[in-house]
């Protein structure tokens, strides 16, 4: 008599952020080339595994106005799964206000910043991970995030910031919990190339608060 199989042991299923980008990169079944096809298999893998997104009033603002026609059915399955978990992100004046202050943060980075903090709020209320291949953001707070005793690197040093487009497999592995989170996705890393793959918003090169 064969010996009997273990039991698989399930996955822990994590609460997502998904930005707009994503949501509007996606392309359908028959799309091959890197962005549309990676963003649309990160949404599918969302789908398919185990795992739920967090969805904040402005986040389904934005997504009503950039998604694609893959976005919007995965949508609706989503819904139709019960995988879509609503909450209400805190103000996040204190962070928006210390990165401000930061000598090394542009005018057009902080703006970059204050137009999609929902994501950082949205992630300080589920499990503390963005999947967006705009890296503005991300850029502007690991800038500030080089000085610990920041309110913001305090606050959102241990969020992962996940390029899907970029990191398409390591992404799959992590979601599959078959790899690590990297940890190169932590905003509180500060070794992030000068030129990244997706949108950024320029170069690291100063420290430091005015």
């Amino acid at each position: 008599m064969p010996p009997a199989r273990a039991p698989r042991k399930a996955r822990t299923s994590k609460l997502l952020v998904v930005d707009a980008s994503v949501m509007a990169a996606a392309g359908g079944e028959a799309a091959t080339d890197p962005t549309p096809a990676h963003a649309r298999d990160a949404l599918k893998a969302i789908l398919t595994i185990c795992h739920k997104v967090c969805l904040s009033p402005e986040l389904s603002d934005e997504w009503k106005r950039h998604q694609s026609r893959f976005a919007r059915r995965w949508l609706t399955q989503m819904y139709a799964a019960r995988k879509v978990i609503v909450r209400e992100p805190p103000a996040c004046h204190e962070i928006l206000a210390d990165i401000r202050a930061f000598h090394a943060i542009t005018q057009a980075e902080f703006a970059a910043v204050e137009k999609d903090i929902h994501l950082i709020a949205a992630a300080l209320v589920s499990d503390r991970a963005v999947l967006s291949w705009d890296h503005r953001v991300a850029i502007a707070i690991r800038k500030v995030c080089v000085d610990q005793t920041t309110v913001t690197s305090k606050s959102v040093s241990h969020v992962l910031w996940i390029d899907p487009i970029a990191d398409r497999d390591a992404l799959y592995a992590w979601l599959s919990e078959n790899g690590p989170a990297r940890a190169s996705w932590q905003l509180g890393v500060t070794a992030l190339p000068a030129t990244v793959t997706g949108r950024s918003g320029g170069r690291s090169t100063q420290r430091g608060r005015r």
